[in-house]
């Protein structure tokens, strides 16, 4: 039943509001030439985990190029897998006892503001998130050492695993070299890497005051379904957690909840998570510029 619900690839299409960006992106680089370069910008990023035995490796090894270890900020809520029982990172215990989206973002805004007293920028993401520069643009580290702004959002595309093509995600070869296919997420355009204190609404998608300032060169890239078996049962240790009253009524991240059926191979393959946003699948081939990257 699976091939019958993978969508259709779209050889040609054009990245949604293509047009739209450009005038942006000649903007920011007109105004890095006035700026100057290399001037290796004191940085920290932060996420939080409960039981990530499978990303919080991946997103280690991948910042780990960027920041030193005492820079890394891991919240570890309640982790019983053994998967932070380990070093390159710096392990701040937080307890809650159930999934709740104002907490997460308050325990993270604290966090952020305090680090801002002895870092000059600050990348936050969940711990299925890589934000890098388009691969022509060059490297995280290279975008936060020229990065003079007080936020800025990132561009949002979303990896999809084809289960009838592709092979189950193998940890001992980099994701993009297998993995051909991505979509673009407008929902995971987050306002992520900031030089001050921030301010977002519950999942981090947005500032609380509606503020936007896009880098079209520069992205994120969600993981989330980067391997069908994987996300399911990752949804299966998150739906055992308890989650509290008002993200149920909320209706946030509810997909995170199925694990079974019908209901999960839809969502997986039919549904963005975001359709009342407009946000569809339409998939597009990951160019080969970005072949190794992670």
């Amino acid at each position: 039943m699976l091939p019958d619900r993978i969508p259709e690839i779209h050889d040609e299409v054009e990245p949604p509001l293509g047009r739209f960006w450009e005038p942006i992106r000649t903007d920011r680089s007109h105004r890095r030439r006035l700026r100057k370069l290399g001037a290796d910008k004191r940085r920290a990023v932060i996420t939080m985990v409960h039981n990530e035995s499978v990303f919080l490796p991946i997103w280690l090894a991948y910042y780990s190029r960027f920041f030193e270890p005492d820079d890394i900020y891991v919240l570890d809520n309640d982790t019983t897998d053994g998967s932070t029982d380990r070093d390159g990172f710096v392990c701040i215990p937080v307890h809650h006892d159930s999934v709740e989206h104002v907490w997460m973002v308050e325990t993270i805004e604290k966090l952020q503001h305090e680090l801002l007293e002895r870092y000059d920028v600050i990348l936050v993401t969940d711990v299925d998130e890589l934000v890098t520069p388009t691969p022509e643009w060059g490297t995280l580290g290279e975008y936060i050492d020229e990065f003079a702004d007080w936020f800025v959002n990132c561009i949002g595309y979303e990896i999809l695993h084809l289960i009838d093509r592709e092979d189950p995600y193998d940890p001992a070869r980099p994701i993009l070299d297998q993995r051909g296919y991505w979509f673009a997420n407008g929902a995971y355009d987050k306002p992520a890497l900031a030089s001050g204190p921030m301010s977002w609404q519950p999942g981090f998608h947005h500032r609380s005051d509606g503020q936007t300032n896009h880098d079209p060169d520069l992205r994120l890239i969600h993981l989330h379904r980067m391997d069908y078996e994987l996300c399911r049962e990752r949804h299966r240790v998150r739906s055992r957690k308890g989650w509290a009253d008002h993200d149920v009524r909320a209706d946030w991240a509810t997909y995170n909840r199925m694990v079974e059926g019908e209901a999960f191979e839809r969502w997986f393959y039919e549904d963005s998570g975001f359709e009342d946003d407009g946000v569809q699948i339409v998939l597009e081939r990951i160019p080969e510029s970005w072949r190794g990257l992670f």
